[in-house]
């Protein structure tokens, strides 16, 4: 691979640190490659950069007691495309989150993509996961609640889990760490993140780096 620095971005005044931004131009490494040694797909610029990653090792994944009812409370189903109301709810809901919306077509280049509807009197939810060779990614989460007895995004989680373990897959790559906001991926059995120069179980040492973050 070919890998390129990015300063564009400037400098935090903050800490009076260098924002660098790390690509690399993938030559004959595979998707499941370029995911085992940290790098993340950006589907809006359509390339590969360094991340403070997070995977669940789905060898180590077992679905409880917990997880099974919630998956139970929806009645799933697979669907082609999501409809015009399911891009409507995606884009509000990254929107609420602030979270920057992309497109989803883009990640047809990296496997197949498999797309499931949830439906319950509870809430709606819809996910997407993409096959590549032995792993797969969750790339793609949006849901209306409606009740309170489950947890759409929880149920999303835990199905894209099942769904993966079940093709064969070893890992589910549950895309970036950062901020207070991403510390519930640490409660997931199997949860690793990518430290910088490996695949890290410390969760306690991912939730201390989560609090330095400064989210911009």
């Amino acid at each position: 691979m070919k890998i390129r620095f990015d300063t564009s971005a400037g400098v935090d005044t903050r800490r009076w640190e260098c924002l660098l931004e790390v690509y690399c131009t993938p030559e004959h490494e595979t998707t499941a490659d370029l995911l085992e040694q940290g790098w993340l797909f950006d589907p809006l610029k359509e390339s590969w950069y360094m991340s403070r990653s997070v995977r669940v090792n789905l060898t180590k994944w077992t679905l409880n007691k917990s997880g099974t009812d919630n998956v139970r409370s929806y009645d799933w189903e697979k669907v082609l495309e999501p409809n015009d109301s399911e891009i409507e709810t995606l884009v509000e809901y990254r929107r609420e989150r602030g979270i920057v919306d992309y497109p989803h077509e883009p990640f047809r280049r990296l496997g197949e993509i498999g797309i499931e509807r949830g439906l319950s009197s509870l809430g709606d939810c819809w996910y997407m996961t993409v096959h590549s060779g032995p792993v797969s990614l969750y790339p793609v989460c949006a849901f209306r609640k409606s009740g309170t007895r489950t947890s759409p995004g929880k149920a999303c989680w835990t199905r894209a889990c099942q769904v993966s373990k079940e093709r064969g897959s070893t890992h589910l790559y549950v895309y970036e760490g950062y901020g207070s906001g991403a510390a519930y991926k640490a409660g997931c059995r199997g949860f690793e993140w990518w430290d910088g120069s490996s695949w890290s179980e410390d969760s306690a040492e991912y939730l201390r780096v989560l609090k330095n973050d400064i989210v911009i």
